[in-house]
């Protein structure tokens, strides 16, 4: 799935159905059951119930879910995936992440809070006092 990850199993093993093209942009929110590949700029939310991938040339301005996340590019929101996230050399996030398992590279940019494990992805319960 990502450069020089190991192959993934499951469900994040899918093909990618859904690209984004380097010279396109995107206004709105983009929800799917295949893994997606944005080189390209989505104002607006991303989500998939499989892989996705953020290029070198990717930007997301909105929060992320996934199974199976890599980002190479750029994303300016909350990240939160079921699986594996992974923030290559080149990747930048500004936002929350929450993932089951974390991988960060050196020279990646993260700012932002992390949870990890198994309920890491799981929406959080507010109480009202």
């Amino acid at each position: 799935m990502g450069w020089g990850s190991k192959k993934p199993q499951g469900r994040s093993a899918d093909q990618i159905e859904n690209v984004l093209g380097r010279s396109a942009t995107m206004h709105g929110d983009m929800k799917a059951e295949g893994a997606f590949r944005i080189d390209g700029t989505v104002e607006g939310s991303l989500e998939s119930k499989a892989s996705v991938v953020i290029g070198e040339s990717g930007v997301v301005r909105g929060d992320v879910r996934g199974n199976d996340v890599v980002i190479a590019g750029q994303v300016i929101g909350n990240v939160s995936c079921t699986g594996h996230l992974e923030i290559l050399a080149s990747g930048k996030v500004e936002g929350d992440i929450a993932a089951k398992s974390l991988r960060i590279e050196p020279g990646a940019v993260f700012r932002g809070t992390s949870r990890m494990g198994d309920d890491a992805a799981k929406p959080r319960l507010t109480s009202v006092s």
